[in-house]
């Protein structure tokens, strides 16, 4: 806006429900604020936009420091982009924000801007504010666990920093309930940080749960990280769980490394969790499952729709999945649609595939393989033609070629059936021929 239209814009100011300003766009020169300035002055504080609601702005911009005597004390929703200018942030700190339930907050990631960010969290606590989203940057430790006392708050959205574990003996010993808490994504550099938030919090309505931690160590045992995940979580209402530890790796340099193993036995906690929707896990250490390890997984999560589970892969393991957890999988888990799990492909048990269509699994779209072993291109073509919905087989393994092989027939095998159904439809069914068999 050129200054000249600020006039034009307050004349219609109480209808204004949403405020975003930035000045500093290529081409655009930075205007003279010494006018609305002085209208500001002029005014009662936030008379010139009484009603706004949603509020968006970036620190560096010049109507910052304005806000106090623009914005009005309606304001639901703030998202500000804090930069190199968070001295101007106490702009934020002077509104009278009664109505506040989302804030989010971008920053550089200077020392500053986390102080910042921090103090202003802090502040919302102890005044026991109506927030229900908070999505900022970063925030130490311990304003991370007193943010439970917001009782309203839905969804979380941070990364804890190492250097606010240190706290009072009092805050490492009180476990903290967020009562209302939905959404729950944490970051943070070290895997012992994000078990100590676990292991100290509940969360009794949770549904998402989202934990990332890029530093792991080699002497890092996650079990503990698992079990509180399991106990301190509802098992009616969790649906969505991802786990990335590590995730500051490279997959392709997992073996490098020789993180410790993570047991089937680890893994049990989660199996509590009965409503999981979507579950992922990310680990660069071993994790030697087997058929019925992975047959549990399927009894325990039968509305399961997306599972990765990525880890190293020993080739040499005689105990590792088989074909044969997929075969489990179609059985328990009618829903599921992405399967990211390495098998060993050179073990097909035809024997055991259902022996009616109508069973077969009709969800499963794409499948993901690291590293698998494969023997006969043909026969796991033809093994997967028991889940006629699967479109593709992705693969990085030595044995890339083959599984192109698999790809190349099942786009065949598809196009089979395509023809099948066009004649069908032009023909009509067979008397002997259930429709609930056709695909």
């Amino acid at each position: 806006l050129a200054l000249e239209d600020w006039d034009r814009v307050l004349s219609y100011s109480r209808r204004i429900k949403t405020f975003s300003y930035v000045d500093y766009r290529e081409g655009c020169p930075v205007p003279d604020m010494s006018v609305l300035k002085s209208m500001t002055r002029s005014l009662p504080a936030g008379a010139l936009l009484p009603h706004v609601r949603n509020l968006f702005c970036s620190s560096s911009s010049s109507l910052f420091s304005l806000l106090p005597s623009l914005i009005g004390t309606r304001v639901s929703s703030i998202m500000i982009e804090l930069t190199s200018c968070s001295w101007r942030f106490s702009a934020v700190q002077e509104l009278a924000l009664p109505c506040l339930t989302s804030v989010t907050i971008v920053s550089d990631g200077g020392v500053e801007g986390k102080t910042v960010v921090t103090k202003l969290i802090s502040d919302f606590v102890r005044c026991e504010s109506l927030l229900r989203k908070i999505d900022v940057d970063r925030l130490t430790f311990s304003t991370l666990l007193h943010s439970s006392n917001l009782k309203h708050l839905e969804h979380l959205d941070t990364q804890v920093i190492t250097g606010g574990l240190v706290c009072s003996r009092e805050d490492m010993s009180v476990e903290r309930q967020f009562p209302a808490l939905l959404t729950l994504s944490l970051r943070t550099p070290s895997p012992s940080l994000l078990a100590k938030v676990v292991e100290i919090t509940t969360f009794p309505l949770l549904g998402q749960m989202w934990l990332y931690a890029s530093n792991l160590s080699l002497t890092f045992d996650p079990t503990a990280l698992l079990s509180s995940i399991g106990a301190h979580s509802s098992s009616d209402h969790l649906t969505s769980l991802i786990i990335a530890l590590g995730c500051n790796l490279s997959v392709l340099n997992w073996g490098e490394h020789q993180f410790r193993t993570l047991s089937a036995l680890a893994l049990k906690p989660l199996l509590e969790l009965s409503n999981l929707s979507w579950m992922e896990l990310y680990y660069p250490g071993l994790c030697p499952l087997d058929d019925a390890f992975v047959e549990s997984m399927a009894r325990a999560w039968p509305g399961i729709q997306k599972l990765h589970i990525e880890c190293q892969y020993d080739i040499t393991a005689t105990t590792s999945p088989t074909m044969q957890s997929l075969v489990s999988l179609s059985q328990h888990c009618p829903l599921l649609v992405y399967l990211r799990l390495d098998v060993d492909a050179t073990k097909i048990p035809f024997a055991r595939l259902p022996a009616q269509r109508r069973a077969l699994h009709r969800q499963l779209s794409l499948w993901e393989v690291r590293l698998a072993p494969i023997e006969s291109a043909h026969k796991i073509a033809t093994f997967l033609s028991a889940f006629p919905r699967i479109q593709m087989v992705c693969s990085s393994s030595p044995c890339r070629k083959e599984w192109d092989e698999v790809n190349r027939l099942i786009s065949a095998f598809a196009e089979i059936r395509a023809d099948e159904r066009h004649l069908i439809v032009h023909n009509g069914l067979p008397k002997d021929v259930d429709p609930k068999d056709v695909d």
